[in-house]
C-alpha cells in the first residue's frame, strides 16, 4: 500500500460455530491482526478483540486495503490487504488464520467452525495438542 490518503476500507465479519456450522457459539473471542506470518513468526499488531453474539458473529468492522483502482492498473500491487484471526473460547481448540483477504468495498466472512475438547483432551481423532492453524488465500482466477 502506498500511503494512508490512497487506502480504501474493507470490512470484516467473523462468523463462529460448531457441530461442523450447524451451531453458532456464543462468547468465542476473537482477536484481528495486521500482516501476516507463518504459525511461528510474529502476526503484528492487534487491532481488534472481539466477541461472538448469540448468532455466533461478530460485529462488521472496517479494514484499511488497497483502493480497488489499483487492481486494474498494471502492476499496480496485491489487491487486497492480508490479516490474522486468532479466534478462541474455553473447552474448544484456538484456531488461528493466517492470510485473511480483505478487499476495498467488500464485506468478508470467516468462518470459524471450532472444534470441542473433550475431557480427556482428545476429540475422537488425532487432533493437535495446540493450536489449529488455517492459511486463507483468496481465490484464484477472480473473486
Amino acid at each position: 500500500m502506498n500511503s494512508n490518503e490512497n487506502l480504501g476500507i474493507g470490512y470484516l465479519i467473523v462468523r463462529v460455530t460448531t457441530a461442523r456450522g450447524a451451531i453458532p457459539l456464543e462468547g468465542a473471542r476473537v482477536n484481528v491482526r495486521s500482516g501476516v506470518g507463518s504459525a511461528t513468526e510474529e502476526r503484528g499488531e492487534l487491532l481488534y478483540s472481539l466477541v461472538s453474539d448469540s448468532s455466533g458473529n461478530t460485529e462488521r468492522i472496517s479494514l484499511p486495503a488497497p483502493p480497488k483502482g489499483d487492481s486494474v492498473v498494471p502492476n499496480g500491487g496485491v489487491p487486497y490487504a492480508s490479516y490474522h484471526l486468532e479466534v478462541f473460547r474455553e473447552g474448544y481448540y484456538t484456531h488461528q488464520y493466517l492470510g485473511v483477504p480483505i478487499f476495498d468495498g467488500i464485506t468478508a466472512v470467516q468462518t470459524a467452525d471450532m472444534i470441542p475438547k473433550s475431557e480427556s483432551g482428545k476429540t475422537g481423532y488425532d487432533a493437535p495438542d495446540e493450536d489449529l492453524y488455517f492459511n486463507t488465500p483468496p481465490a484464484e482466477n477472480g473473486l
